[in-house]
C-alpha cells in the first residue's frame, strides 16, 4: 500500500506540473523545480588561498576550484570594500548606479548632507537597485535571504531622516510575499563580555532555587552577577570536590539557567567531523527591550579553588525579518547568530604569540569562530530544509576577520617579518580558514543533496598592509582643505576632502556646507590629482601610483552621485587613512585590508558553480556583477531589474 500511495503522489505531482505519468517535464516547468543556494565568502580569493593556506585544512575549497566552473578571479566593485562589492554582487550592477559606493558615504539628498555626513552602506534603504531576492520573489520563486548584507527589512535602521526611499517603496508588497524571507543578525544587541576572578571575584552565593538538581555539591557555592543592558545576569560556581563548571541565567534559578563546564583551549582539529564549539554552553535567550538575543557561554581556566577563571558572554544580536513568526521559528530552531570572532578573547586571554605567548589565546579566539560557524550552518540547513526556497542567499565573514588579523602577520613582503613566528600565526589562520571549508563543505552538501546548483561568489581579495597614507593631510598641504583649532576639517574653507580613504570628493555648492562652483570642479579634481602624485614616501618612491576619474564609461563602477571625484591606488604595504594629523605618512601595525582598485589581481575574489550539468570549466576573469545574472538564468527568470552584468551559465555549462 505504501508503495501505491507514494506512486500516487508523484502522479498527482506530474499532473500538476501539466505533464502525463512517464513523460517528460517542459522546460518552464523543468526551470520552476531549480533550486540554488547563492553564498558570498568575504575576501575569498583563490590565489591567497592556494598559495597562503595550509592545504590539508581547505580540502573542500581546493576540490571546488579544480571541479566547479570557475572564472579566473570575479573583478569587485572599487572601492573594493565590502558593502559596495556585495551591493554590487546582489543587484548586478556597481555602485554608481545601485548608490552604494563605500562601507560609510555621505548620503542623499545633496541640498540636505554634507561630506562629513555619512551613513552606513550596509544599510538596505541605500541600495537604490533591485537585489536578485527582490527580483524571484518578483518572478515568484521562493526565496530567503539568511543574514546578506542589505537584506535586512525596511526600517532596520532609519537614515534619511527616517523617509523610505523610492526602492523601499517599492518593494515593499514584495517583502510582504510569504515566498520571501529575508533575515538578518547585523544588528544591534547586548555586548560580548569576558569576566575574570581578578575583576569579578566571586561572594557568597545567595539563595538560588532549584540547586538539587544539579547533582552532588560538595564546595560552597559561590556567585558573581553582571549587568547586560538595563537587567543583570548571575553565574552560579558549583564542583564536588572541587570548582568544574557554573550555571548562568537572568534570576537566581537554576531552572531556566544554562550550565557552562570548565574545559581547556580547545587544540583537537576540525577535521573527521569533530563538533564544532563544543564546549559552549547552549542559547540563553535575553530580552532587552529592542528585542530577544541570544548569548552563549565559554568557561576557560577555572581553578580547582576558584581563585582564577575566565568566563566569556558572546554577543548577543536582535534578530529582524520580514516575517515574525518565520524568524521566531528559527531563532527556535537555531539558537540565534554570531556575527563575528570575539576579538576581546583574543586580546584579554593571554599572551599573543608575536609578544611570546604559546598560543592559547588564539586557540580561544578560534573557539568564538567555530562558534559563528556552527551557527550559521545550522541556520542555512534550517532555512533549506523547512522553507525549501527556490534562492537562499547566503553571507559568510569569516575568511575576512582572519586574513584582517593575520595575513600582515605572515606575507612575506612585509619588513621585518620572523619566518618561525609567521609560520605559528599561519598555523592558527589555517584553523581558522578549516572553519570556511566546513562552512562551504556544508553548503555543498546541502545542494548535492537536493540536485540544486552552488553558486560561490566573494566581494574582494585581500593585501598586506603595514604603512598609511593621511589622505587629507595631503589635501590640507596642498591648500584644498582646512582644519579647526581641534583637527576637524572645516568644510567652510574646504574645497576637497577624502571622506572614507579610497576617493576624494570636491566640495560642490550643491551640497550642504559646499563651496566650489561648477565652474571650478574640474580645476579642484586636478588640483587633488597633482597634489596626490607627489606625495613621496620615506624611500623617495611615489606612494600613489594612479588616479581616476569616472566617466560616462566607466567599467569599475567608480563615481555616481554618492561617489567620488577622483580615486588613486596606493604603493604596496600602504593604506588609507582620513585621520587628522601633521605627516603625510606613518606606519601602522602589519595587517590585511582591501579597497585598492579593482583590477588589481589580489583584489579579484571568487565566482564558481558547481551543480546539474555545472562544473569542470576555467573561465575568463568575470566581474562580481556577472553573479546575479547568472543565478538568474539558472532559475529561469529574468535578471535584477537594473542589472548591467552578463550571465556565465552558457559558458559554465558549455552550452
Amino acid at each position: 500500500m505504501s508503495r501505491i500511495r507514494e506512486w500516487g503522489r508523484a502522479t498527482a505531482l506530474l499532473l500538476t506540473l501539466g505533464c502525463a505519468p512517464g513523460a517528460a517535464p517542459s522546460p518552464d516547468a523543468a526551470l520552476k523545480q531549480r533550486r540554488v543556494i547563492f553564498v558570498s565568502f568575504d575576501s575569498m580569493n583563490e590565489e591567497r588561498a592556494r598559495t597562503t593556506v595550509d592545504p590539508a585544512a581547505i580540502p573542500s575549497l581546493l576540490r571546488l576550484f579544480d571541479e566547479a566552473s570557475c572564472a579566473d578571479g570575479s573583478r569587485p566593485m572599487w572601492p573594493s570594500v565590502t558593502a559596495a562589492s556585495h551591493a554590487a554582487l546582489w543587484t548586478g550592477v556597481y555602485g554608481n548606479v545601485n548608490g552604494v559606493v563605500a562601507n560609510s558615504m555621505a548620503p542623499l539628498p545633496w541640498s540636505e548632507f554634507s561630506l562629513l555626513d555619512e551613513l552606513s552602506g550596509f544599510e538596505p534603504r541605500q541600495l537604490n537597485a533591485e537585489p536578485i531576492w527582490i527580483a524571484a520573489a518578483r518572478a515568484g520563486r521562493s526565496v530567503v535571504g539568511n543574514s546578506v548584507t542589505h537584506a535586512g527589512p525596511p526600517g532596520r535602521w532609519k537614515p534619511l531622516g527616517g523617509r523610505d526611499t523610492a526602492m523601499v517603496r517599492r518593494d515593499s508588497a514584495v517583502l510582504a510575499d510569504p515566498r520571501l524571507l529575508v533575515i538578518t543578525g547585523y544588528t544591534s544587541g547586548p555586548a560580548g563580555r569576558l569576566l575574570t576572578a581578578q575583576q569579578n571575584p566571586p561572594g557568597p552565593a545567595k539563595t538560588w532555587r532549584n540547586v538539587a538538581s544539579l547533582g552532588p555539591i560538595g564546595v560552597p557555592l559561590r556567585e558573581i552577577a553582571w549587568a547586560v543592558g538595563g537587567d543583570s545576569l548571575f553565574a552560579l560556581f558549583f564542583g564536588t570536590d572541587r570548582y568544574t563548571g557554573a550555571v548562568v541565567g537572568q534570576t537566581r534559578d537554576v531552572t531556566g539557567a544554562v550550565r557552562v563546564t570548565s574545559a581547556p583551549a580547545e587544540r583537537a582539529p576540525i577535521d573527521g567531523g569533530r563538533e564544532l564549539a563544543r564546549h559552549f554552553s547552549e542559547v540563553l535567550w535575553l530580552t532587552p527591550a529592542e528585542g530577544r538575543a541570544g548569548v552563549y557561554f565559554r568557561l576557560w581556566d577555572l581553578a580547582p579553588d576558584l581563585s582564577s577563571f575566565q568566563l566569556f558572554q558572546s554577543v548577543g544580536r536582535i534578530m529582524r525579518g520580514n516575517h515574525a513568526a518565520q524568524l521566531r521559528s528559527f531563532e527556535d530552531a537555531v539558537g540565534g547568530f554570531v556575527s563575528n570572532p570575539a576579538d576581546l578573547v583574543l586580546r584579554n586571554t593571554g599572551a599573543l604569540l608575536e609578544a611570546g605567548g604559546d598560543g592559547t589565546a588564539e586557540l580561544k579566539f578560534l573557539e568564538t569562530a567555530e562558534l559563528q560557524t556552527r551557527q550559521a550552518m545550522r541556520g542555512s540547513e534550517w532555512l533549506w530544509r523547512n522553507r525549501r526556497p527556490d534562492l537562499q542567499t547566503e553571507y559568510f565573514s569569516l575568511a575576512d576577520g582572519l586574513d584582517h588579523l593575520w595575513y600582515g602577520r605572515i606575507a612575506p613582503e612585509v619588513p621585518g617579518r620572523n619566518p618561525e613566528l609567521a609560520a605559528r600565526i599561519n598555523a592558527m589562520r589555517s584553523r581558522g580558514w578549516a572553519m570556511v571549508d566546513r562552512r562551504l563543505a556544508h553548503l555543498w552538501q546541502l545542494a548535492r543533496q537536493e540536485n540544486a546548483l552552488l553558486v560561490v561568489a566573494g566581494d574582494h581579495g585581500m593585501r598586506a598592509v603595514w604603512r598609511v597614507l593621511y589622505v587629507n593631510t595631503v589635501l590640507r598641504r596642498a591648500g584644498l582643505a582646512v582644519a579647526d583649532g581641534e583637527g576637524r576639517i572645516d568644510l567652510s574653507r574646504s574645497r576637497a576632502l577624502s571622506p572614507n580613504g579610497p576617493y576624494v570628493t570636491v566640495n560642490r555648492v550643491e551640497r550642504k556646507g559646499g563651496i566650489v562652483p561648477p565652474s571650478e570642479v574640474n580645476q579642484v579634481a586636478d588640483s587633488v590629482i597633482r597634489a596626490l602624485l607627489a606625495v613621496r614616501g620615506p624611500d623617495g618612491k611615489p606612494i600613489v601610483t594612479g588616479t581616476w576619474r569616472p566617466a560616462p564609461d566607466d567599467t569599475m563602477g567608480i563615481g555616481g552621485p554618492t561617489g567620488g571625484d577622483v580615486y588613486f591606488g596606493l604603493a604596496p604595504g600602504y593604506y588609507y587613512s582620513t585621520a587628522a594629523g601633521d605627516s603625510l605618512t606613518g606606519g601602522r601595525a602589519p595587517g590585511g585590508s582591501h579597497g585598492f582598485p579593482s583590477i588589481e589581481p589580489d583584489m579579484r575574489t571568487v565566482l564558481c558553480a558547481i551543480g546539474p550539468g555545472v562544473g569542470g570549466r576555467r573561465l575568463p576573469t568575470a566581474r562580481v556583477i556577472d553573479a546575479a545574472p547568472t543565478v538568474a538564468e539558472w532559475l529561469g527568470i529574468p535578471p535584477p531589474g537594473d542589472a548591467k552584468g552578463v550571465s556565465l551559465l552558457r559558458a559554465m555549462t558549455g552550452r
